[in-house]
């Protein structure tokens, strides 16, 4: 970790909290998603609202529909997956210095925005929708109809303490399944695991580990993630092998940092070439809803005094305002009353996962941090699922 973490962000007042938070930490055991953060630890907004980073680069997502080569659809995929790496997991780091906690979503929340053409890509809409509470899923559907690009996914974590290693490890549960209009191609995207570094020194921050792979009718991508060790290394790094089904020469090999620069390799050309630039390529802001226009289940509409409380360094308020909503939460389930979800329709057996997981795995079983409990799939898919809005 880099010396300018920065322990300034957190009030003085609040490291005597700090310190008997990372005390509980060190102690719990099981799932920390139950645990209580300090407020001044906070983001301010919702895990929910993190889908929009799908959508940073929207031409790069309508993009992945452009090469007429299926092995340049694949990597085109790939370009859009690592693009939103960066919004998801670094990104505010630039802001508040440290990585703070978002907001549990409550069961029901959705976050719902739009992106207007950019390059002549055509717009972009997002759905997002909290499935599960307990244990935390959300869903979300990314779609460019003009350039006839979908993304469905759903994404939870399951976290545990490290005391021995000051980090907590994250798991996420879930995939991705990506379709094209005007070709048969699927894509499966597993989900990396996440570490969350720095804790001791006040000053946290999201590396990315493991391995994610992209998984179509032909083409394997692995997707090797690693960040900076104790004594070697680069923070943020990804090294990704293109190859087609059952052969073991790579057609392309990119690698990098998510967060900044990557280069690409033809591996039959020997030809190298700039594969994305953090810094060289704008981010485009979603356009949503005025919190008044919105519905009291959206995202910025529910937490938005909690968030203010947050901004305005008013901790005391922002917990009791985060807490009024929880208890509201609880009580619901207490009450035994259902919430009808909008967006989203639980798969139990999605065939088109299941298809292409078998061409990872084989006939070994499902791994449950990329199926757990099924699918979740957009109740208006298009180009998938024999739905008849295709």
């Amino acid at each position: 970790m880099s010396n300018d973490t920065a322990e300034a962000t957190i009030p003085e007042s609040k490291k005597t909290e700090l310190s008997g938070f990372l005390k509980t930490l060190s102690t719990f055991t099981g799932d920390i998603y139950s645990l209580t953060c300090p407020s001044f630890l906070l983001s301010g907004v919702s895990t929910l609202e993190y889908g929009q980073y799908w959508a940073d680069y929207p031409e790069l997502f309508a993009g992945i529909a452009k090469p007429t080569n299926e092995a340049e659809r694949a990597v085109a995929v790939l370009k859009w997956f690592v693009s939103t790496l960066y919004g998801s997991f670094a990104s505010r780091k630039d802001k508040d210095k440290i990585e703070k906690k978002p907001f549990n979503p409550i069961l029901g929340e959705q976050f719902i925005a739009r992106w207007d053409s950019r390059n002549g890509c055509g717009e972009t809409v997002l759905f997002s929708e909290q499935v599960s509470h307990h244990p935390p899923v959300s869903a979300i559907y990314l779609e460019n109809k003009e350039a006839g690009v979908t993304a469905n996914g759903h994404t939870g974590q399951k976290s545990s303490f490290k005391a021995t290693a000051a980090r907590i490890d994250i798991t996420q549960v879930g995939h991705i399944i990506v379709r094209v209009r005007d070709y048969p191609d699927k894509y499966l995207i597993t989900l990396p695991s996440l570490q969350i570094l720095g804790l001791w020194r006040g000053a946290p921050y999201v590396e990315l580990s493991g391995t994610s792979v992209i998984q179509s009718q032909n083409y394997n991508i692995v997707i090797e993630f690693s960040g900076k060790g104790w004594l070697s290394g680069e923070k943020h790094t990804f090294n990704a092998v293109v190859r087609r089904n059952s052969e073991n020469h790579p057609l392309y090999t990119a690698g990098g940092n998510w967060s900044g620069k990557s280069v690409i390799e033809n591996n039959q050309t020997k030809e190298k070439t700039e594969f994305f630039d953090v810094e060289g390529t704008n981010r485009t802001l979603p356009i949503i809803a005025p919190v008044e226009e919105q519905s009291p289940l959206e995202s910025i509409r529910l937490w938005q005094f909690v968030a203010k409380a947050i901004n305005e360094g008013d901790f005391v308020t922002a917990s009791k305002l985060k807490g009024e909503i929880e208890q509201k939460q609880r009580d619901k389930v207490k009450r035994g009353e259902k919430v009808n979800l909008q967006f989203f329709d639980y798969v139990p057996e999605d065939k088109e996962f299941l298809e292409l997981y078998s061409l990872i795995n084989g006939n070994q079983s499902i791994d449950d941090k990329y199926y757990e409990n099924g699918s979740w799939v957009y109740n208006k898919l298009l180009y998938g699922n024999n739905n008849e809005n295709k």
